[in-house]
């Protein structure tokens, strides 16, 4: 049975899954705990672009790709622009965006590679990290989707990148990290009309009560990679939801918009 787990043994906490581990891949999404940033970021906050102090940032990103066995030259993060754009990377990307936000690869928030000792990285405070795995072609994705993302089906997008590397959708496996649940993220009513029209079996993803309406990321993206061939049970879904437990992360929205980020990181082992 293929799960998910926190990692033993690591003074730093962080999820992984243990097959890809075996398999050869750094696979790791961080907690908010661990590192040296103060209030509203403590303490393990790995994002540049969010008022943290960046030397403290940086000692963050060192710390935990250390605890991976990894260098922050090894890292490369795209700018996360909300969209729905793929970029295939290879080694001469290495470096990009590790050490500031600048130079981050600008319009994209996909990556997909297959070039050992590169770890994509992208950053997370309620959206959805997709991590993608095809242990036959040793490919691999890493995918931000928060609600434009998913709108867009950016999870279908990077599987469409990872055909193009060989891949076959029967053989891939993704990995659902901490993101907001539909027991949080309710939207307006103007949004929940768009995800009627984008999602035919929005019943099974948009709920609405006395409050307004509640929208499941997750079985959305779910939906996005079934239509795309990927089989039900190659799909792992931590179901954690990042605004229920800000004792574990960080969530833009439980926190109004004042807070850290965490790091979800993919890559092939040397």
């Amino acid at each position: 049975m293929q799960h998910w787990q926190w990692a033993d043994g690591s003074e730093i906490p962080y999820i992984t899954i243990p097959h890809w581990r075996e398999a050869g891949v750094n696979i790791a999404f961080s907690s908010r705990w661990g590192g040296s940033s103060s209030p509203p970021f403590a303490s393990l906050n790995l994002g540049l672009h969010v008022g943290d102090e960046r030397e403290k940032v940086l000692d963050n990103r060192r710390r935990f790709l250390a605890s991976l066995g990894q260098k922050l030259n090894n890292l490369v993060c795209c700018q996360q622009v909300h969209g729905q754009r793929v970029l295939r990377v290879d080694k001469s990307l290495a470096g990009s965006g590790a050490w500031d936000y600048e130079t981050a690869l600008p319009g994209f928030d996909a990556m997909v590679g297959n070039s050992p000792g590169i770890i994509l990285g992208s950053f997370y405070a309620d959206c959805i990290p997709l991590f993608f795995f095809d242990p036959e072609k040793r490919v691999v994705a890493m995918a931000h989707s928060g609600w434009k993302g998913t709108m867009g089906k950016i999870a279908a997008e990077s599987v469409k990148e990872m055909l193009k590397l060989g891949c076959l959708p029967r053989d891939i496996e993704v990995f659902l990290g901490p993101g907001i649940g539909p027991c949080c993220f309710q939207i307006q009513p103007e949004l929940a009309l768009r995800v009627k029209t984008a999602f035919p079996h929005h019943q099974a993803i948009l709920h609405k009560n006395a409050h307004g309406y509640y929208w499941d990321l997750r079985e959305s993206i779910k939906q996005s990679l079934q239509e795309s061939g990927i089989q039900e049970a190659h799909i792992i879904d931590s179901h954690l939801c990042t605004a229920c437990n800000c004792h574990l992360f960080f969530s833009y929205r439980a926190e109004k918009g004042r807070t850290g980020r965490m790091g979800a990181f993919i890559g092939l082992e040397d």
